[in-house]
């Protein structure tokens, strides 16, 4: 296996986890000010993060240049931002109720299908890749764990 690859799945597993965790996290402050506000505050605090992030980039590497922010970025980050407001406080208000486990595997079969889409219709940059009975039937045993999951009663 060539170690882009290798180092590609490892970074993807580390975000998994950073999902995971971050899941829980939410779950958590949903359940102490509300799926809305958690929403809000976890994107707001993400952002002041971001923005001490870049200002201390801008200031370090002077010599690089920033690339432009066009019309077309500002409208596809301010869309992202706003999926994100919204897939917090989904996870805010879903996983007290089906719990962690049964949320982040209903989660993973929904970015799994956008993926499969994506993928088919090479929306993603990389060539498309046709749909095949294989992928169709890995989105299923998804749904099938995702369902298994689910706490009972």
């Amino acid at each position: 296996m060539k170690a882009s690859v290798l180092s590609a799945l490892v970074i993807a597993l580390g975000s998994g986890l950073a999902i995971g965790t971050q899941s829980t996290l939410t779950n958590w402050a949903g359940r102490l000010l509300g799926p809305a506000r958690t929403g809000l505050l976890v994107n707001f605090s993400g952002g002041v993060i971001a923005g001490i992030i870049l200002l201390a980039l801008s200031v370090l590497t002077t010599a690089i240049p920033a690339p432009a922010i066009t019309r077309p970025a500002v409208l596809i980050v301010a869309a992202a931002g706003a999926l994100g407001l919204g897939i917090i406080a989904g996870i805010a208000f879903a996983l007290p109720k089906i719990g962690i486990a049964a949320g982040l595997a209903t989660i993973i079969f929904g970015q799994m299908l956008v993926a499969v889409v994506i993928d088919t219709q090479g929306w993603g940059g990389a060539p498309p890749i046709p749909l095949r009975l294989e992928r169709l039937v890995g989105l299923g045993f998804l749904v099938v764990g995702a369902w298994l999951i689910l706490p009972r009663g």
